[in-house]
Order: C-alpha cells, then sequence, then structure tokens
C-alpha cells in the first residue's frame, strides 16, 4: 500500500499523491529538489520571522524540560502563563487573555464570552470574511464551503458592511482587522468609527478577530491598533512567531468586570499548548531585543518599491496592503486554484493555502526580511507575472 493512502484529509482520492517538504530554508522550502518562495509564511502567515529561527525552538525546549504542562484544572497555572497574561495586557493596555489552541477555538471563545457578557444569543459576520472551522465560528463566517455541507447555526447572520444590519437583539458583530479573503477590503475609518458607536449604544460586543493580521505585520503586535478599540479580540497565528501553536481571547475592562464572577467553561484536558506560551514569550523577546519594529517602516517601503516596479511592467493591475500582508490585483481573472498554484510552483513560488480564495494574489512579508528575500521575490514574481500575462492571453 502506498503511504499516501494512509493520509486523511490531506489526500483524498487515489489520483492524489502527498507533497513532501524536505527541508526548510530562510522563507520557504525544498520540495521534490525543487526550492520554492513560500508567500504565505506557513499558511497564512504563520512564521513572520521565517523558519530558520532555531533559538526560538531552543527556549521552547528548555523550558518544556522544566515546565512541560500547565494543567486543565481550574484554578492551575504557573510563572510563565502569569508572564505573557501581564506582558499581553501591559501591550494592549488592559486588555485579559484567555488562552486557547487555535484560531478557532479563540473564535468560539469570544462568541461565549460575549454571551455571558450580555446574555444574547445572535451573531453577526461580515461577507467574505474567514474566522474559523468550528460549527460557531465558520457559522458567523462566509465560509459557505463548510457551511454548505456541515450546516450553519441558526443564531449567526451574515451581512454585506450594512450597519443597518446591526439590530438590538444582536449579542456580538465580529469583523477581521482586514478580511485576506476579500483581498483585504477596508471598508474606511468612518465605518469602524460608525461601527463602534453602535455597538456601544446597544450593548453589542464588537469582537475584532485579529488573528491573520496580529504579530508584528503592521509594525505593531496587534493589527487592529490604531484602527478602533473591540471590545473582545482575537489572536493566533504569528502570535506565537509560528513555531508552536497557541491563540487567545482578549477581552476589555468592561467585559471582564461583568463577567469575572462567573466560570468561563470552555476548552478542558490541555485548553492551550505550553510551548506556545514559551514561544510567544520568546517571540516578544526578540522583538525587543532586535527592535524589530524599528525595521518595520524600511521593510514596508522597499515591499512598497517592488510591487510599483511590478505595476509598472504591467504585470499587475495594482496592489493594496494591510501592514505587511499585501494583495497584488492580477491582471485577469485567476483561474482555477489548482492551475494557479502549479503555474506558480514551476517558477519556484509557494502560493500558499490562503490564496486558494480571492482574485488577487496574497503575500505576507516577513518582518525581518533581508534583502536577499526581496532579491528573491522580485526577480520570482517578475518571472512568473511575465508567464502569467502571456500564458492567459492579457495584452497591455
Amino acid at each position: 500500500m502506498s503511504m499516501n493512502k494512509l493520509i486523511f484529509p490531506y489526500v483524498t482520492n487515489e489520483n492524489v499523491s502527498v507533497r513532501e517538504i524536505s527541508e526548510y530554508t530562510d522563507y520557504g522550502f525544498i520540495e521534490g529538489g525543487n526550492q520554492l518562495l513560500d508567500l504565505s509564511l506557513g499558511n497564512c502567515g504563520c512564521f513572520p520571522l521565517g523558519f530558520k529561527r532555531k533559538d526560538i525552538i531552543d527556549h521552547v525546549e528548555q523550558q518544556m524540560k522544566d515546565l512541560p504542562f500547565c494543567s486543565g484544572e481550574f484554578y492551575t497555572t504557573n510563572s510563565a502563563v502569569l508572564e505573557l497574561s501581564q506582558r499581553l495586557y501591559d501591550l494592549s493596555q488592559g486588555y485579559r487573555s484567555v488562552f486557547a489552541l487555535s484560531g478557532s477555538d479563540a473564535v468560539e471563545g469570544a462568541l461565549r464570552l460575549a454571551q455571558l457578557y450580555n446574555g444574547r444569543d445572535k451573531f453577526l459576520g461580515f461577507k467574505k470574511s474567514y474566522h474559523g472551522s468550528t460549527y460557531l465560528s465558520s457559522s458567523v463566517s462566509d465560509a459557505t464551503y463548510m457551511t454548505g455541507f456541515f450546516g450553519k447555526d441558526p443564531r449567526c447572520v451574515v451581512s454585506d458592511y450594512n450597519l443597518d444590519s446591526i439590530t438590538d437583539d444582536l449579542c456580538a458583530v465580529i469583523i477581521e482587522t482586514a478580511s485576506w479573503q476579500n483581498g483585504l477590503y477596508n471598508p474606511g475609518q468612518d465605518f469602524w468609527n460608525s461601527l463602534r458607536k453602535i455597538c456601544t449604544d446597544k450593548n453589542i460586543v464588537l469582537i475584532v478577530d485579529d488573528i491573520a493580521m496580529c504579530g508584528g505585520k503592521t509594525g505593531t503586535f496587534f493589527g487592529w491598533t490604531g484602527t478602533v478599540e473591540p471590545d473582545i479580540f482575537t489572536v493566533g497565528k504569528a502570535f506565537t512567531s509560528g513555531y508552536f501553536p497557541l491563540s487567545a481571547t482578549l477581552i476589555n475592562e468592561k467585559i471582564f468586570s461583568k463577567i469575572k464572577g462567573q466560570v468561563f467553561t470552555h476548552g478542558f484536558s490541555y485548553s492551550f499548548s505550553l510551548s506556545g506560551i514559551y514561544s510567544t514569550i520568546a517571540y516578544l523577546n526578540i522583538i525587543e531585543e532586535e527592535r524589530l519594529f524599528d525595521q518595520y517602516p524600511q521593510i514596508l517601503d522597499t515591499a512598497k518599491e517592488i510591487f510599483h516596479r511590478l505595476k509598472d511592467q504591467k504585470l499587475i493591475k495594482n496592489f493594496n496592503h494591510h501592514g505587511l500582508v499585501f494583495n497584488l490585483q492580477l491582471l485577469n481573472d485567476k483561474p482555477l486554484e489548482e492551475i494557479f498554484e502549479k503555474f506558480l510552483y514551476q517558477y519556484g513560488i509557494s502560493a500558499g493555502m490562503w490564496n486558494e480564495g480571492g482574485s488577487g494574489l496574497l503575500i505576507v512579508i516577513p518582518v525581518n526580511a533581508t534583502q536577499d528575500y526581496f532579491d528573491e521575490l522580485e526577480f520570482k514574481l517578475t518571472i512568473a507575472l511575465s508567464y502569467y500575462r502571456s500564458t492567459f492571453a492579457i495584452s497591455d
């Protein structure tokens, strides 16, 4: 029996073979002898420092030898959990942490915490959004590829960024910092201000899903900073620098003061990964020690210069971005995802899972991007997009 047949769900039938990665490079990997630049940095930007930071792995390994587990029993913790909670409280200027395993887990927890706060049970999300793969998190998304098969929680509604749909009976409104399935759509500051005011006036919990945009991609640790003040926000992916899993749901003082006397039953067993706690602490230390956020303006400008050159060469229509997450607007409609992925692959580019949706090409720039990275990125994109233009019969 082929080993490929033993893996599910990544292999869905006998006609599909498993892709095997043999080695990681700084910002990509080697697969089948081909060296690929990973535009998504490990699934939607999980690895903002790239794949070679053994110092983070070494730090976590040492800590795990001393304290490998934080019990899922109530009222137990350790010094590392307390340290990270305090650092996040200080960074966010007053939000308290509930740690979880995954982004979906954090969103599910955020919706439940909102219910504890105001006792309502109706939730609103927005078109072309993504908040997770669990039942409630996918229901409040616009993830029809999941809800179409598994069903949708009837308590969840989806709006086309229409503020009139925010009614008095809502428990919470959840919105992404920037919708990556919607080409990093930004509804504008007037929308954000109005959304905050409506939720405050109606005592509706405003949840910001910052999972895809947090972790330094905007020159700050939280991607929503400067946009809106959420009641609850969720973080994950790059939150830990990617090497170990952890997510968190963070609540402001208003929510905390109302629910602090209630038991919050969510998670259990592991509830969260202690290795993820150690990894996040290590990443925060690196941000401070290497002054990564000081480098952000130059890295952002260099990325913009590259994409402006691609536009001037008429290889893309335009681009937009949220921090170091960019969306390149292609010259023509993107072909089927399988064709598009294979097309980029032959030019040394891995598009990543989040490029399966949307009409553009999503790229996340490392927060520690080097000139070598930018040279490789521009070289490979120029060749690939030149052939893309000719292959799909696109004229200037």
